[in-house]
């Protein structure tokens, strides 16, 4: 299964680069994370072409606190985006999408509509409805909202999304950790960013995880400090340094 998975991600990465209408973005961020005391380090890939576009991204954790030195966890979500359909100013488009990483995350695959294009003010809105397949769990579902905006000429941003999903906690191969993450139902998760631009390649900001029902939040140097609680919402600020190539 998993030389199926690498093989597709190959093969779309080559449909890719050889059909871009436009050249690929690519960035590199660095997040200090104020509250759980490590850093993190995210890179983003976007490029559009004639049947849609593909986003990715990847998280690498350096939580000095579980692990003395190097990486201690990591995080990845691929997504594919294929054009159905064009009205008026919006957008909409059938998508398919698989996220995976280290313990307890396990190839998650996510598929259903988007429709993007949706202006409210300065917003630049993306939403979509999806369908969710965790491994050996039952199907389950997400809604995504994803939302830029810029100001001043560029120079400010404000971008990030917001995802609201039901987790199979019924099912025995749910994994339990404790009896606050077998009530964690439903979860909630936000990365609003704000940030200054520079120059065309640099940026820097701050950007805040807001969750509840997502046991990732307790991590790092509050895991050590707290226990997970599946009703509360935890706020956990980051600053961080962004390279555009």
């Amino acid at each position: 299964m998993k030389y199926m998975i690498l093989l597709l991600f190959l093969g779309m990465a080559a449909f890719q680069w050889a059909f871009a209408e436009n050249l690929p973005s690519l960035n590199l961020q660095y997040h200090y994370d104020i509250r759980r005391e490590f850093p993190t380090v995210t890179q983003e890939f976007y490029a559009s072409d004639p049947l849609g576009y593909t986003f990715f991204f990847m998280d690498i954790n350096f939580d000095h606190n579980v692990k003395k030195g190097g990486a201690s966890d990591f995080y990845f979500e691929f997504m594919r985006y294929f054009t159905i359909a064009h009205w008026k100013r919006y957008d909409f488009y059938v998508t398919l999408q698989y996220d995976d990483g280290s313990e307890p995350v396990k190839q998650i695959w996510l598929g259903g509509l988007n429709m993007g294009k949706i202006r409210i003010g300065p917003l630049n809105l993306s939403t979509e409805f999806l369908l969710k397949k965790d491994y050996k769990l039952n199907l389950t579902w997400q809604y995504t909202i994803v939302w830029t905006a810029e100001f001043l000429k560029g120079r400010i941003f404000f971008v990030g999304y917001m995802d609201y999903w039901k987790n199979d906690v019924d099912n025995p191969n749910w994994p339990v950790f404790s009896d606050e993450l077998k009530k964690s139902r439903y979860s909630f998760m936000s990365e609003p960013q704000i940030g200054w631009k520079f120059t065309p390649h640099w940026k820097a900001g701050s950007e805040i995880e807001i969750g509840r029902g997502f046991v990732g939040s307790v991590t790092g140097k509050l895991f050590l400090q707290e226990k997970y609680v599946h009703d509360k919402w935890y706020v956990l600020p980051t600053v961080f340094v962004e390279y555009t190539f």
